[in-house]
């Protein structure tokens, strides 16, 4: 299992892709339509981190709703995710 230093969080965005198509997909918000958005683009960097994403997400001509949803998910989705890890309830 090698480590890329320039992607240490590699393995975290696969999971914040699964983590969005878990828990937004069916969201009435610009959070839901970023999810189904992501859902329906193949090119979408699947294992990217936050940066990479939003680069991506730029290069599409994403508005800044977009943006702003996808930056508010990300802080939302490590939130969990730590807890996750940590196992404790704060």
């Amino acid at each position: 299992h090698p480590l890329h230093p320039h992607k240490f969080d590699g393995g975290i965005a696969m999971n914040f892709y699964r983590w969005m198509m878990n828990k937004h997909l069916k969201t009435q918000a610009p959070v839901g339509d970023l999810a189904r958005d992501m859902k329906g683009d193949k090119e979408f960097p699947h294992d990217g981190n936050l940066d990479e994403i939003l680069e991506y997400l730029e290069s599409k001509g994403a508005c800044f709703g977009c943006m702003d949803a996808c930056m508010e998910a990300w802080k939302q989705y490590e939130r969990e995710s730590h807890r996750a890890k940590t196992g404790s309830g704060s």
